[in-house]
C-alpha cells in the first residue's frame, strides 16, 4: 500500500484542501489574510450593547451557551480548515449583543442562540417576536435587553408572536412568559399569536418523527463537535444550537389568512406563507415602524427545501411566490427588513431599494432552482445528475445572503425532484433496491477483497479525491465495522470534505461522520422528545395517533380489541366551556380498535350511530394519566370502566424509542 498515517487524531488541512480553499477565495474575491465582506459589515451595524463574553448556564450550572467559545473568530485570517466563505458567515454570526433595528422601537438579541429574539415596542409594553430555542437563552436575552435599554422588559411583555413551527422559534417560550400569564388579551392576559396549523406541525416534527430527527440533527448541527477551526464554526443561521430546555405553551390566537391585527396598539399586517420554510409560517409587517419581518423565508443564507435532519419537502415555487407577494405588498413602504436569524437589511440613500432587492434576489434563487430542476428532469436527468448541474447564477454569486451556508443547491434540487417525481429515478434497479448493507456487501464482493479496495481508496485520498476515498472506505466499514483502517481512512476523507464545504450542514455532517468513525456512537445518548411540554399539550386525538406510531406490530399478538375511550381534560378556552362537565373539565370520546396489529382511533362525533358510542368495553381516563401511560410512567390497574386489560395490552407493546435514540448513521 501507499504510505498512509493510520491514527484516530484530527488532521490538518492537506495540500489539496488548502489549494481548493485558496481557489474558492479567489473565485469570490475574498482575502484569506484579512477576510471580510459586505454582510459582515452589515452585521456589525447598530450594536448598542455587545456581549462577546457571554456564557449562559442552566439552574444546575451546566453550560447552555457560550459566545466566548467562538472567540477564534477574532482572528482576521481564514484558517486552512474552513471554507473562506463559510468563515465569513460564522464571523458575522459571532457578533453578539443587543442590536437596534428601528430606533427606539425594535431591538434584537443576536448571538445568544441559533435564532434571534426580537422585541417591538407597543403602547403598554413589549411584543416579543419569536422566543429562541430554550428557556435559558430567551431568559438571558430578555435580561440583556433590560441592561441595554435601562428599562423594564421581562415584566412588560404584552404579547408574543411566533412566526413558525420550528423549535428554535418556540422552545424558549417559558423564558419569556409562564403558562399562568398566557391567555386572551381581552382577559388581561398575554396572547400568543401563531400561524394556523402550528400545533399540529410542531407535533408531527418534534413528536411523531422527533427521535429520528433528533438523531439526524446530530449530523446537521454537529452536536458532538466542539466550536473551533476544526469543528463547528457556524450553522449558517447562527453560531450553534443551545443545549438548554425546550419548552412549549399552547398558543391562544391562530392566524389563518392575511389580515391586520392591532396588538398592544400596534398594527401588525400578517401574511400567511404555508409550505415554505415551514408547513405553518407567516411574515408580518409592523405598519407603525415601516419594518417588514420575513420569519425564516429570507435569511443571511440560502435556505433548505429539505434539511438533512429530515422534514416535509418544501415547495420552492410557492416559497418564491410568497416572497414576491411580500415584495409587492410591503417593499415600497418598508425601511428595513429583518428576520428570525442573522441580521437586518436597510434602505439607505446609497441603496434606496435594498429591501426590494433583498426580496427579489431571494425569490430568484428558489425559483431558479425549482425551474432548472424540472427542466432537467423533463430532459431525463436523475436527481443526482441534476444536483451536479445546478449552479448559482453569476448575477447572484456576490449576494452573500444567497450563498449556501445552510441550504445548498444540490440538496435543494434533489428535494424538488423528489417532491414532484418521488424517490424513484426511473431505473428498474431502484424499484426494489438493495439495502445499504446488501449494497455494501455486493460492492466489496465485486471490487474486493477489502485490502484491494483500501489500497485504491488510499491512492484516491493521496491524490485529493476525497469523495471517492470516502465512498469506497464507507462501503468497507459497512461490511466490516471493526476494520480500523477503513474507519480511519473514511474519517480522514470526511474531514477534508468538511474543511472545504461552504455549507455548514455539509461541514457538520462530514465532521460528525469523522468523529463517530473515530470515537464510536454514544449509546447512552437520549434524544427522545424535544419537549415533554409539547407532549402534554398535544390534543387527545394526536396523542392517540402517537400511541399508534409507538405500537409494535411484531410483538403484539393478533387479538382484535375494540373499546370506547373517554378522556377528561381541563378546560383551556372559552370555546370549550360548553363541554364543561361541571368540574372545569371537558370529556372527549373515541373509538379505539387494534386490528391486524394496527391501532386505529377516531373521535366519536355528534351523529355517530349508537352502536359505536355504547361499546360494551369502555374506559375513562384523564388526559394527564393518558400521557403518563403513553410514556410508561403509569400502569393502568384501577381505571374506571372495564377496558383496563385492553389498555394494558396496548401499553405492553409500546416501544420506548428513546432507548435506541443513539442509532448508527454510517454503519449497520
Amino acid at each position: 500500500m501507499c504510505q498512509y498515517c493510520y491514527n484516530k487524531l484530527q488532521k490538518d488541512a492537506t495540500f489539496f484542501t488548502i489549494e481548493r480553499n485558496k481557489k474558492f477565495a479567489e473565485y469570490l474575491n475574498l482575502n484569506q489574510k484579512n477576510c471580510t465582506n459586505s454582510e459582515y459589515e452589515l452585521a456589525n451595524q447598530n450594536c448598542i450593547y455587545p456581549a462577546k463574553e457571554a456564557v449562559i448556564t442552566d439552574e444546575e450550572g451546566n453550560q447552555v451557551w457560550s459566545v466566548k467559545a467562538f472567540d477564534f473568530f477574532e482572528s482576521p485570517e481564514a484558517p486552512d480548515t474552513v471554507n473562506p466563505s463559510l468563515w465569513m458567515n460564522g464571523k458575522s454570526n459571532y457578533l453578539a449583543g443587543v442590536f437596534e433595528v428601528v430606533k427606539g422601537a425594535i431591538y434584537q438579541v443576536r448571538g445568544f442562540d441559533i435564532a434571534n429574539l426580537t422585541i417591538i415596542r407597543g403602547k403598554s409594553g413589549w411584543i416579543v417576536q419569536d422566543v429562541m430555542t430554550t428557556r435559558e437563552t430567551s431568559k438571558a436575552a430578555l435580561l440583556l435587553l433590560e441592561k441595554a435599554l435601562n428599562e423594564p422588559v421581562c415584566d412588560k411583555i404584552s404579547a408574543v408572536i411566533i412566526s413558525h413551527s420550528h423549535a428554535d422559534h418556540f422552545g424558549g417560550i417559558k423564558g419569556v412568559v409562564t403558562p399562568e400569564q398566557v391567555g386572551k388579551a381581552s382577559e388581561g392576559k398575554i396572547p400568543i399569536f401563531v400561524p394556523a396549523g402550528f400545533d399540529e406541525e410542531c407535533v408531527k416534527e418534534n413528536i411523531f418523527a422527533g427521535t429520528a430527527m433528533g438523531r439526524r440533527a446530530d449530523y446537521q448541527f454537529g452536536h458532538a463537535l466542539k466550536p473551533g477551526t476544526k469543528g463547528v464554526v457556524s450553522t449558517g443561521l447562527g453560531l450553534d444550537s443551545p443545549k438548554g430546555s425546550s419548552t412549549f405553551i399552547t398558543p391562544t390566537d391562530y392566524i389563518a389568512y392575511n389580515q391586520k391585527v392591532v396588538i398592544d396598539g400596534i398594527t401588525v399586517d400578517f401574511q400567511i406563507t404555508p409550505g415554505t420554510e415551514a408547513p405553518a409560517e407567516m411574515n408580518n409587517y409592523f405598519e407603525d415602524y415601516k419594518a417588514l419581518w420575513v420569519a425564516e423565508n429570507c435569511c443571511g443564507t440560502l435556505h433548505n427545501t429539505y434539511p438533512i435532519r429530515g422534514a416535509q419537502l418544501r415547495d420552492a415555487s410557492a416559497w418564491a411566490d410568497y416572497i414576491l407577494e411580500a415584495m409587492e405588498k410591503f417593499a415600497d413602504k418598508s425601511d428595513v427588513i429583518f428576520q428570525s436569524h442573522n441580521w437586518p437589511h436597510f434602505n439607505t440613500p446609497q441603496n434606496p431599494d435594498c429591501v426590494r432587492k433583498y426580496l427579489l434576489n431571494n425569490a430568484a434563487i428558489y425559483k431558479y432552482t425549482h425551474d432548472q430542476t424540472l427542466l432537467y428532469a423533463n430532459q431525463g436527468y436523475t436527481a443526482k445528475e441534476i444536483a451536479k448541474k445546478v449552479e448559482i447564477p453569476e448575477e447572484l454569486k456576490f449576494n452573500w445572503y444567497a450563498r449556501p451556508y445552510y441550504g445548498s443547491l444540490p440538496i435543494n434540487a434533489r428535494a424538488i425532484y423528489t417532491k414532484y417525481l418521488g424517490f424513484f429515478n426511473g431505473n428498474p434497479n431502484d424499484i426494489d433496491p438493495l439495502t445499504e448493507l446488501e449494497e455494501a456487501k455486493l460492492f466489496v464482493e465485486y471490487a474486493g477483497p477489502k485490502e484491494v479496495i483500501m489500497e485504491r481508496a488510499i491512492n484516491d485520498f493521496n491524490a485529493g479525491e476525497y469523495s471517492k476515498a470516502a465512498f469506497a472506505a464507507s462501503k468497507v466499514v459497512y461490511v466490516y465495522p471493526e476494520y480500523q483502517e477503513a474507519r480511519i481512512l473514511c474519517a480522514d476523507a470526511f474531514e477534508q470534505l468538511g474543511y472545504i464545504a461552504e455549507s455548514s450542514i455539509w461541514r457538520n455532517a462530514y465532521l460528525m461522520g469523522a468523529y463517530e468513525l473515530r470515537e464510536g456512537v454514544d449509546r447512552k445518548k437520549k434524544i427522545g422528545f424535544r419537549s415533554y411540554d409539547m407532549l402534554q399539550c398535544m390534543s387527545v386525538d394526536m396523542l392517540l395517533k402517537y400511541i399508534g406510531i409507538l405500537f409494535d406490530n411484531h410483538t403484539a399478538d393478533r387479538r382484535d380489541v375494540r373499546f370506547r375511550l373517554d378522556v377528561k381534560s381541563k378546560i383551556t378556552s372559552r370555546a370549550e366551556l360548553e363541554k364543561d362537565t361541571g368540574d372545569g373539565y371537558k370529556t372527549e370520546s373515541f373509538i379505539v380498535q387494534v386490528y391486524a396489529g394496527v391501532v386505529l382511533t377516531h373521535p366519536i362525533y355528534e351523529g355517530t350511530k349508537a352502536a359505536e358510542v355504547n361499546e360494551e368495553k369502555y374506559a375513562l381516563i384523564t388526559k394527564k394519566d393518558l400521557f403518563l401511560w403513553c410514556v410508561k410512567q403509569l400502569n393502568i390497574t384501577d381505571v374506571e370502566g372495564n377496558a383496563g386489560e385492553y389498555l394494558e395490552y396496548i401499553q405492553d407493546n409500546i416501544v420506548d424509542v428513546n432507548a435506541t435514540a443513539g442509532f448508527n448513521m454510517i454503519e449497520p
